[in-house]
């Protein structure tokens, strides 16, 4: 099977304990995994805790793991997050007319702000990753339907904005919803390193 590697690759180190990588933004439906030590179990999904019984992979052979379709969503609205309890934040995206809603709850996403060609700001503290779709729900003006989807994450230390995101977006901006994912490895005590890579499988 002839494939080709899709950003940079990121390793875990796996041990007695299941350990979780960091927040990574999906961007194609295979996950090519290698282990340097005999044995490892993954799991892969939103904020998963490897065990025994999940995907195990040797250093015999490594694994191309199907991860489902990569989504996106453009969201044309965007509250300013409200800190809640924990310093956790958390603000409503809406999904424009007419489009499909392909954010789910329970899942992870990261948002990557569009300027507009005569936008006077970048807003690029919009930028943000690791954020967890608590709901989504259809928001109904007169004879016009929008999804109302409801994530929270850290909105407060990420990229400039120490104080916290201030400013709605302005005109012109929009932002991009984008699907993400975490990975677990286990290994039932002996300490290693899981390596992984996303890849496009390109046929042969």
């Amino acid at each position: 099977m002839a494939f080709i590697g899709v950003g940079t690759g990121f390793n875990i180190t796996a041990a007695g304990t299941a350990t979780r990588t960091f927040c990574i933004a999906q961007k194609t439906p295979y996950l090519r995994v290698v282990t340097g030590i005999p044995t490892a179990h993954v799991a892969i999904g939103t904020f998963p805790t490897a065990v025994a019984s999940d995907t195990v992979v040797t250093n015999q052979q490594p694994e191309i793991i199907s991860i489902g379709k990569p989504i996106s969503q453009p969201i044309t609205e965007v509250t300013i997050p409200r800190v809640q309890a924990g310093a956790v934040g958390i603000c409503t995206l809406t999904v424009p007319e007419g489009y499909g809603n392909q954010l789910k709850a329970g899942s992870l996403i990261g948002l990557e702000v569009v300027t507009g060609t005569a936008s006077a700001d970048a807003q690029t503290y919009w930028n943000l990753k690791n954020l967890y779709v608590q709901s989504v729900q259809v928001h109904q003006v007169l004879d016009s339907y929008s999804d109302k989807v409801t994530v929270t994450g850290d909105f407060i230390a990420q990229n400039t904005q120490t104080a916290g995101i201030q400013t709605a977006l302005a005109t012109g901006n929009t932002l991009v919803a984008r699907g993400a994912f975490n990975i677990s490895a286990y290994t039932g005590g002996v300490n290693g390193t899981v390596y992984m890579q996303q890849v496009q499988i390109t046929g042969g």
